[in-house]
C-alpha cells in the first residue's frame, strides 16, 4: 500500500535537504525513510511551481481529524522552538546565532532519531526568518576549515611552547607525534598565514677581530673594576642582540664606579662610526677633566686611528690577548 504524505512533510523533507545538502539526495531521503525518487521528485515540484500539491494530504476522515492533525504539528514544532529557546540562553554571544545552533542541533539529533521535525516550524514560532537561517548555514566553517584553525591552534601552542624557536620542521614533527598528518609544507604555510616564524638565535657571533698591534696594547685597568670616583673607568664592549627586525650591535659605556650604562649606540653593522658615536654621547654626559680609562677588548673598532683621535684625553686599556 503507498504511503501518503502531508505537505508539511514534503516542504520539512525538501528543507531538510537544503539544510544538508553534504549528506547527498540519498542520505537524506534515507534518513526521512523515503525513496530518492520521491525527495527529488518534490524537490523539483518546490523548485518549478514555488509550492508542492496537497496530494495524499487530504485523507483525513474528517475536516476535524485534519484539523486536529494540524493543531498536532503546530503543538509540536511550539516545544521543539521552546526548547530551542531553553538551551539557546546558555549560550554567550548573539542570541540569533544559539538560536541557529541549536536549531540545526535538533534538527539533526531527531532526523538521525527518525523523529518528523519542522524547522521551519521552529523558526517561526521563534521569530527568527528563514532566509537569516539558510544565509547562517552558508557561513558556518566547513569541516576543513575547521581542522585548519585547529591545527593552526595547535601550531602556535607548539612555537609558544619552544620559546619562538621552533620553525616548520621542528613543528611538523610535533605535530606527527600527536598523531596529525600534516606535511611541512603545509605547516609553513600556515605558519607565514598566522605571521609567525622561528627565532633562531646563532650559538656565536664574532663581534671581537683581533689587531695586528696586540703587542702595543697594554692593560691598563689590570682588573681594578672599582675605582674610587665616577668618571675614573670606564668600560666599552660591543654585543649583539636578536629583534624582530633582525640582529642589531649594540655599543655601550659604563662607569665601573656606578656599574650603570652611561652611553649606548644600536646599529646593523659593525663599523667603527658606532663606537665613536657612543664614545661622544658618554663625554657630552659626564665630566671627564680628572684622569680617565677607557677599557676595551682588542677588537678593530678599537684599535682604529678614529678611536685613538677621539680618546686622546683617555688612557686607553685593552683586555689580555685570548690564548
Amino acid at each position: 500500500m503507498a504511503k501518503h504524505y502531508d505537505k508539511q512533510f514534503k516542504l520539512d523533507a525538501v528543507q531538510y535537504y537544503h539544510d544538508h545538502k553534504n549528506l547527498g539526495l540519498q542520505g537524506c531521503a534515507t534518513n526521512l525513510g523515503i525513496s530518492q525518487q520521491t525527495l527529488s521528485r518534490w524537490q523539483k515540484e518546490l523548485r518549478e511551481t514555488g509550492d508542492i500539491e496537497s496530494r495524499g494530504s487530504g485523507n483525513y476522515a474528517s475536516d476535524e481529524a485534519k484539523e486536529i492533525a494540524r493543531l498536532k504539528r503546530e503543538l509540536r514544532d511550539a516545544q521543539d522552538a521552546l526548547e530551542v529557546l531553553k538551551k539557546s540562553n546558555q549560550h554567550s554571544g548573539k542570541m540569533t546565532e544559539a538560536i541557529y545552533l541549536e536549531v540545526t542541533e535538533r534538527a539533526e539529533t531527531a532526523h538521525k532519531a527518525k523523529r518528523r521535525v519542522s524547522v521551519s516550524g521552529m523558526l517561526k514560532h521563534l521569530g527568527v526568518s528563514r532566509s537569516g537561517y539558510h544565509a547562517w548555514l552558508k557561513r558556518v566553517p566547513s569541516n576543513t576549515e575547521k581542522r585548519r584553525e585547529a591545527v593552526k591552534a595547535k601550531i602556535q601552542d607548539i612555537y609558544d611552547e619552544s620559546k619562538q624557536n621552533y620553525g616548520a620542521p621542528k613543528i611538523t614533527r610535533e605535530l606527527r607525534k600527536s598523531g596529525e598528518i600534516i606535511s611541512e609544507r603545509t605547516v609553513g604555510k600556515y605558519m607565514k598565514q598566522m605571521g609567525i616564524k622561528a627565532q633562531w638565535v646563532k650559538p656565536w657571533t664574532i663581534t671581537t677581530k683581533d689587531s695586528d698591534f696586540s703587542s702595543e696594547l697594554k692593560n691598563i685597568l689590570d682588573e681594578q673594576f672599582h675605582p674610587e670616583r665616577p668618571n675614573a673607568a670606564w668600560c666599552s664592549d660591543i654585543t649583539y642582540i636578536w629583534t624582530i627586525d633582525g640582529f642589531v650591535y649594540l655599543t655601550s659605556i659604563m662607569d665601573l664606579y656606578s656599574r650603570k650604562i652611561i652611553a649606548w649606540t644600536l646599529s646593523k653593522t659593525l663599523e667603527v662610526s658606532c663606537v665613536i658615536e657612543t664614545i661622544k654621547k658618554a663625554k657630552a654626559r659626564r665630566n671627564i677633566d680628572k684622569p680617565l680609562i677607557l677599557h676595551s677588548d682588542r677588537g678593530n673598532q678599537y684599535v682604529s686611528k678614529e678611536y685613538k683621535r677621539v680618546t686622546a684625553t683617555m688612557q686607553c686599556s685593552y683586555s689580555k690577548k685570548g690564548i
